[in-house]
C-alpha cells in the first residue's frame, strides 16, 4: 500500500492545474460529430434482455447468415432510429 501512496503522491506533485493546459489546438466537437457517431473505439453499452420476435422475422434475420443475427437486429433498430422511423405510428 505504501508503494501506491508513494506513486499517487508523485503524480500529485508533478500535476498541473487544468486551467493551465492549452487546449487551443483541439477542435470542438459539433452536433454533426455526435450525429455521425464516428468516434474511434466507441462502443455502446450492451444490455442483456429477452425479446419476443415473430418467427418469420427471426427466420429472415438468421437467413442473412446464421451467426450475428442479434447484431443485425440491433443494426436494423439503430438504422430506424437514425433515419427517423415513425415508431409511434406502428
Amino acid at each position: 500500500m505504501k508503494e501506491l501512496e508513494k506513486y499517487l503522491d508523485e503524480i500529485e506533485k508533478n500535476s498541473i492545474d487544468d486551467s493551465k493546459i492549452d487546449t487551443g489546438d483541439i477542435p470542438e466537437l459539433t452536433a454533426e460529430d455526435f450525429a455521425r457517431g464516428n468516434f474511434k473505439n466507441w462502443k455502446p453499452v450492451k444490455k442483456v434482455i429477452t425479446v419476443r420476435i415473430d418467427a418469420d422475422n427471426l427466420y429472415w434475420l438468421k437467413s442473412q447468415g446464421s451467426k450475428g443475427y442479434q447484431t443485425k437486429m440491433n443494426s436494423v433498430i439503430r438504422w430506424a432510429r437514425n433515419n427517423g422511423c415513425p415508431i409511434s405510428s406502428l
